[in-house]
């Protein structure tokens, strides 16, 4: 099925057809589009597909200079609706979405990508049990073309997880690092409360993770293993190839005080030691990519905390001061970044971040 649907050959005749129950919870559907006009046939027909329907399917065209919006038209569906925007990136696209979805739950498909059959009724059914109570849910995804999954060495990630001061900076940067915009089936309520996507500056990268962040620290949350996404990496517009590509710091990292301000103040210091995590994982890319500037940018942002590594702090640093006269440390950042270990790379030097006390915590997942 899985290989059907990445070559778009599912049709709606396979498909089991979902009950009509005007008891049933809704769903609302919003896929922001932006010159993917070879693609959204195929994302559109994933949704409509779907053994659990959805209300409604809103497009939003940021501004495409291609045929995608008439090939939105092409489907004669009265629950698709198609809003045309001046661009504004993919935030802000989803953001107007958001606006007008009707739905008690919501879910963001790209483009380009597309969901397998029961992706919508398994997201729903779990946020509609009562034991778990949960706002959020995520499940598995495959990466086409080689459709390896997206939580290969996390196995054993699944269940109902609610963020506390004890929870491990391991089991959080594989929560994060596992959770995807298009395989989320969320609280539409729950999404408006903490702002939706980062809308600025045409952002094109970690506009979603500075919303998960906060629903992340917040919120309790449903992670299901099984695949039910199909991430179509040789159509995005991002790099992917194997040598170095340019990339911007993503907003959670150039500003987080929003994201921090939202946090409550018992889990603030985790905030700040993933945080710091991240940065350092993300100066590491960017001296790969030729970087260098920003990349000491931010290991001069996010510090403190350096006797948690010492060592992997000492090296990086040297690496990223002897990036620009040695291209090897460059590969040497690749090839570290790269290795084990990532989740617990910690930073030193003076730090806006309060310093956390040397205590051991324990991970925190919930009973369903």
């Amino acid at each position: 099925m899985a290989n059907e649907l990445a070559a778009g050959k599912c049709t709606q005749s396979i498909i089991k057809k979902q009950t009509v129950n005007p008891d049933a919870p809704t769903v609302s559907v919003v896929i922001p589009l932006y010159n993917k006009g070879r693609y959204i046939a195929r994302a559109l027909s994933s949704v409509l597909t779907q053994t659990y329907q959805p209300l409604e399917v809103i497009i939003v065209d940021d501004g495409s200079t291609d045929d995608g919006p008439e090939k939105v038209l092409d489907f004669r569906d009265p629950r698709i609706s198609l809003l045309r925007l001046e661009n504004g990136g993919p935030g802000a696209a989803r953001n107007a979405g958001l606006a007008m979805a009707k739905g008690t739950y919501i879910s963001f498909l790209d483009a380009d990508d597309e969901w397998l059959p029961p992706f919508l009724e398994t997201g729903i059914s779990f946020l509609e049990d009562t034991t778990p109570k949960v706002t959020g849910v995520w499940t598995g995804y495959y990466r086409y073309p080689s459709m390896r999954k997206n939580n290969a060495e996390m196995k054993d990630l699944a269940g109902v997880y609610e963020i506390n001061a004890e929870t491990s900076i391991a089991l959080l940067r594989n929560i994060v690092n596992f959770i995807w915009t298009c395989t989320a089936v969320m609280r539409t309520d729950m999404v408006r409360k903490w702002g939706g996507f980062f809308g600025q500056y045409k952002c094109l990268t970690g506009e979603d993770r500075y919303l998960f962040l906060k629903i992340l620290f917040n919120e309790r949350i449903g992670l299901i293993p099984e695949h039910y996404g199909i991430y179509h990496i040789e159509a995005s517009d991002l790099c992917h190839g194997p040598g170095p590509c340019p990339d911007p710091v993503p907003p959670y990292l150039a500003d987080c005080s929003d994201i921090a301000a939202y946090c409550p103040e018992s889990k603030r210091d985790l905030l700040y030691e993933l945080l710091t995590s991240l940065a350092l994982e993300k100066a590491m890319l960017l001296t790969y990519s030729g970087q260098t500037e920003d990349a000491k940018a931010l290991i001069n942002r996010f510090s403190g905390n350096a006797w948690r590594n010492p060592m992997r702090f000492a090296v990086v640093s040297l690496l990223v001061q002897l990036s620009p006269l040695v291209p090897a440390a460059r590969w040497c950042l690749h090839l570290l970044n790269k290795s084990q270990g990532t989740p617990d790379l910690i930073l030193s030097a003076p730090s806006p971040f309060p310093a956390r006390k040397n205590k051991g915590r324990r991970s925190m997942k919930t009973d369903q």
